[in-house]
């Protein structure tokens, strides 16, 4: 944590730096806000931070906030009631030959009745640790991300960009644990411009790395219990210490993960047409020094198309992402040799117990004029798994996702109506095979079924999601906004609830 307040100091720095720099004469500041500043430019959503030139409107902006969120319609890991309090900054400032783009925030969340997934970020990582006792969880959440562009010449610029964000989480109850979360991307790159012709390119390096540390206070009249999720809710249940689900295993700290990524991305970008094609190589490994219990290789390939055309008193933008992800799990065959009260560790090698592959589509239209904006997006998502962790037993999934929303933005003189309505769905399929019938085995692998059964029924059910905010825009760019959301399932069997609802309250500062 040390390390991160260092590099959070670093990213404030930034942030002031560009707050004093000096500013582009634009728009009123209750009109033109930062996120409006940020969407303008299409090099804004890639990977190259030298994009930022390409615009040179500056603006920044400060904010505290609080919400509350309650329902059952929630999937197994959220919180049955929680709330959240915030403050966030972000400024992006231009001057002559260099631009500076940053943010930084801080997050504390407090959630109620939680159990199910260990992890702070559940899905993230190809395996899952669930506990079973309801308690409240504790969660901070520290965030920033710095970026500057400078023109080496009339036709090149370089730059580079950094996010960070840390994060810890406390249970309070048995099974209590504790939870370490960093996420840390580099992204340096440089850009060729012409005219209406530029092209850029950057490499990406993402670092991700959590680590949960488990335990029981005093002694209880029954054991705690606990389930290793190695892939599609196959995988080990027994007490929370049983040797298969590692969370108390002698030599090793906890239960850690870490991944690596390293790729690159190439940018063009035609008058208004912009195009971006980024690869990602990802190596991971759970557990430490010689006790690396499993190891997840993945590749990825993301792909966005988006383009502007401008009116004399409006703005089209048209966008559309693509993704391809790959990721297998093998779990490594090890064994304990003591000898002369020296314990060796010896790898004989691995096996390859889950393979999965995800697809997603999504096309968005927006309009922006000065009284309304308007953004319209669908999105599908197709995901293939297989699970094989014992022989000969193999399961496939093939689950499919679909959202659709709209998003209107009313400007009515200084007072902003914000209406947000979606709705989404999907459908999932499974095969369990023998790829050998004469095997004689006859234990099959064991499942979580009834949580598998809730986790799908919440990823896949028909849903309408709606959202109200107010914000009154004060003079001197001082706002303040409150909000309201709602979401609902259809048919549901096995949820604690049908609906969740939720209120925000924010106070902010535009300049």
């Amino acid at each position: 944590m040390n390390k991160a307040r260092y590099i959070l100091a670093v990213s404030l720095l930034l942030c002031g730096l560009a707050a004093s720099a000096q500013r582009v004469p634009d728009r009123d500041p209750a009109v033109l806000t930062y996120d409006r500043v940020i969407g303008n430019n299409l090099w804004n959503g890639s990977r190259n931070i030298t994009g930022i030139r390409q615009d040179t409107v500056s603006r920044s902006y400060a904010e505290l906030s609080g919400n509350y969120v309650s329902g059952g319609f929630r999937d197994t890991w959220e919180a049955a009631r929680s709330w959240e309090a915030g403050a966030m900054t972000a400024s992006i400032r231009h001057m002559e030959r260099i631009s500076l783009k940053g943010s930084f925030s801080f997050r504390q969340t407090e959630g109620y009745d939680m159990c199910g997934s260990m992890f702070l970020n559940p899905g993230f990582y190809p395996v899952d640790v669930l506990e079973f006792t309801p308690g409240r969880k504790t969660r901070q959440t520290y965030s920033f991300d710095g970026g500057i562009a400078y023109d080496i010449s009339d036709t090149w610029r370089i730059g580079a960009a950094m996010d960070f964000e840390s994060a810890n989480m406390a249970k309070r109850k048995d099974l209590r644990h504790t939870n370490w979360w960093l996420d840390m991307t580099v992204a340096p790159g440089f850009m060729f411009h012409k005219g209406d012709f530029s092209a850029g390119a950057s490499y990406i390096m993402r670092k991700t790395s959590e680590s949960i540390k488990a335990e029981q206070i005093g002694i209880a009249e029954s054991s705690y219990y606990a389930f290793l999720d190695k892939g599609l809710m196959y995988g080990e249940y027994s007490v929370w210490s049983g040797s298969g689900l590692h969370l108390s295993e002698a030599g090793v700290n906890g239960f850690p993960v870490r991944d690596i990524s390293h790729g690159a991305a190439v940018q063009l970008q035609y008058k208004g047409l912009f195009a971006e094609v980024e690869y990602l190589n990802r190596r991971g490994v759970i557990g430490e020094k010689e006790y690396i219990w499993f190891r997840f290789p993945g590749h990825g390939v993301n792909a966005r198309l988006g383009y502007r055309h401008e009116r004399p008193r409006s703005v089209h933008f048209a966008r559309l992402d693509f993704g391809w992800d790959g990721l297998g799990l093998d779990e490594s065959v090890l064994e304990k040799v003591t000898e002369n009260g020296v314990t060796n560790v010896y790898y004989h090698g691995s096996n390859r117990i889950l393979a999965n592959e995800t697809l997603s589509l999504r096309p968005e239209y927006e309009y922006v004029a000065k009284a309304l904006e308007l953004k319209a997006g669908a999105g599908i998502r197709w995901k293939d798994g297989m699970s094989s962790q014992m022989y000969p037993y193999a399961c496939y999934q093939a689950m499919m996702t679909w959202e659709a929303e709209a998003d209107l933005l009313f400007h009515i003189g200084r007072t902003d109506l914000r209406v947000r309505l979606a709705c989404g769905g999907g459908d999932v399929s499974e095969t369990v095979r023998m790829t050998d019938q004469e095997s004689g085995v006859q234990t099959e692998p064991y499942r979580l079924q009834d949580w598998y059964d809730m986790h799908m029924e919440y990823a896949t059910a028909t849903r309408m999601d709606a959202g109200l905010s107010l914000r009154y825009n004060f003079l001197k760019g001082i706002y303040i906004e409150a909000a309201g959301s709602w979401s609902h399932g259809f048919g549901l069997k096995l949820l604690p609830g049908s609906s969740r609802t939720g209120a925000a309250l924010r106070l902010g500062y535009n300049f």
